[in-house]
């Protein structure tokens, strides 16, 4: 798939039913995580660490979106730029 089919399916995806639901559970799931290690004084530092790690994933899966519209975007203007050269040559 191209840079620019690829943004246009990033951009589906973010607009979607699925996608929505999806980000509403993550963050529901970020909350519940961090709550957790707040509310339990007696969590050994291997749980601490568990829920931290599960959080940031939680949160990199989120932001994936946007790093990939970042990355497509870049790409599709280099592309351009390549294009360019290679017509005035």
């Amino acid at each position: 798939m191209n840079p620019k089919g690829s943004l246009n399916a990033i951009d589906a995806l973010e607009k979607s039913k699925g996608w929505i639901v999806m980000r509403k559970v993550m963050e529901e799931e970020i909350v519940s995580s961090a709550m957790a290690i707040a509310e339990s004084p007696t969590m050994s530092l291997d749980e601490i660490n568990f829920r931290r790690g599960s959080i940031f994933a939680a949160k990199a899966l989120l932001d994936l979106p946007a790093k990939l519209r970042s990355k497509f975007h870049a790409e599709i203007a280099l592309g351009k730029d390549d294009s360019s050269i290679s017509e005035s040559t």
